[in-house]
């Protein structure tokens, strides 16, 4: 996939995104879970540092039903983008927001009775919402053992209408079924005593992408994928699907270039030591963009592996080409991706720094111009 010959953003520092893989994987993941079932697509976190309007117009488009974010922020700046697909925005504001969330036609996840007061005294019609369920990962949620009483005592307020129930269950690394069975089993409970009690649950949202992956039983009606919509697996995981990477190369390019020789004097107070000559390139990229956290000790300029000369600085950061003696103004830098031959992979700059591998592209800054590939052209950039 290459990009088209189209003006270069200003600052020479992009992140793509491939948005063919984006459609791939959340058509992969509509094969593994059937017709049938609600795809919640989840764009929270700027879409994974991706950028959720793009990413998220891409699944709706190829097949997704719903988007789902983690702020209503997020929300907010999807309708403004054009998104009109349903939007449920997942528990991470006070409940003086549910006028916002309303206003933005936004269905909001509910996790107590005074969030529930707000939506019902901001509504003027029929509101619909979300419950969520602590079933194991002891954050946000109504506790499973409360959640009949307490949703009970919710529809009992004007206007609100109960849309689903959903869930963040635990998955720690080597999980075994028993503890996954035992999680789904509280949610289920819920399910089934609300429905014995006359209560009518239409969405039951348990499995995001572990249990996607591994658990075809959490599937329930409907699922919420995250990081495998953008083609990432952790270690040890093994997909039933074929997922693609939607985070193509972190690149800049070569801005200005100097000769350098040991210093007489003062040597030992020199930035990083010069024990010979040294060709010094610098690139327009630096800790402000999340450099810091995102290279491999080494970059790519010309198809070679050059090192990277003490730590980024704010807004730049040194590079070694004396062992690419024909490098010039202007050559493209790869610090994740590949360049010819070589290639620097996102996996080993999420383990060389410790991160997740969905924390990469959400590392990088927001003034690196996110470029969008499409149909082997570049579609935009933002």
């Amino acid at each position: 996939m290459t990009a088209t010959s189209v003006s270069r953003p200003p600052r020479p520092t992009i992140l793509q995104i491939d948005l063919d893989a984006a459609a791939a994987n959340v058509r992969a993941v509509r094969q593994l879970v059937g017709p049938d079932r609600k795809i919640f697509a989840v764009v929270k976190a700027d879409g994974y540092g991706h950028g959720a309007a793009e990413v998220g117009a891409v699944f709706v488009a190829n097949g997704a039903d719903a988007l789902a974010v983690a702020d209503l922020a997020e929300g907010i700046r999807l309708r403004q983008r054009g998104i009109a697909a349903p939007i449920l925005v997942y528990p991470n504001s006070l409940p003086e927001a549910a006028h916002e969330a309303i206003a933005h036609g936004l269905v909001p996840t509910l996790v107590d009775l005074d969030a529930a007061r707000a939506y019902a005294n901001a509504a003027a019609g029929p509101c619909d919402v979300f419950v969520k369920i602590d079933v194991g990962l002891e954050r946000l949620g109504v506790p499973a053992e409360q959640a009949v009483k307490i949703i009970a005592a919710m529809l009992e307020l004007p206007n609100l209408r109960l849309a689903g129930l959903c869930a963040h269950p635990h998955a720690p690394g080597g999980a075994d079924s028993a503890y996954v069975e035992w999680q789904l089993g509280r949610f289920t409970a819920v399910v089934d005593e609300l429905e014995a009690r006359g209560v009518r649950v239409p969405i039951r949202l348990f499995a995001a992408s572990p249990f996607v992956l591994r658990y075809p039983q959490t599937y329930l009606n409907a699922v919420d994928p995250g990081r495998m919509l953008y083609g990432i697996t952790f270690p040890g995981e093994t997909s039933p699907i074929p997922l693609r990477p939607t985070l193509r190369a972190l690149v800049t390019r070569v801005i200005a270039l100097k000769e350098l020789t040991p210093r007489e004097r003062f040597a030992e107070l020199a930035p990083f030591p010069v024990t010979a000559s040294m060709r010094l390139g610098v690139i327009p990229m630096g800790s402000a963009d999340g450099l810091g956290w995102l290279h491999a000790g080494r970059v790519l300029v010309r198809g070679r592996a050059v090192p990277i000369v003490a730590s980024p600085s704010l807004e730049h950061t040194r590079i070694d080409l004396t062992e690419v003696p024909d490098a010039r103004v202007g050559d493209e830098v790869v610090i994740i991706g590949r360049q010819g031959e070589a290639e620097i992979t996102a996996a080993e700059v999420a383990t060389r720094h410790g991160l997740g591998l969905h924390h990469v592209a959400t590392t990088v800054g927001s003034r690196v111009t996110r470029v969008y590939l499409a149909g082997g052209d570049r579609a935009s950039a933002t």
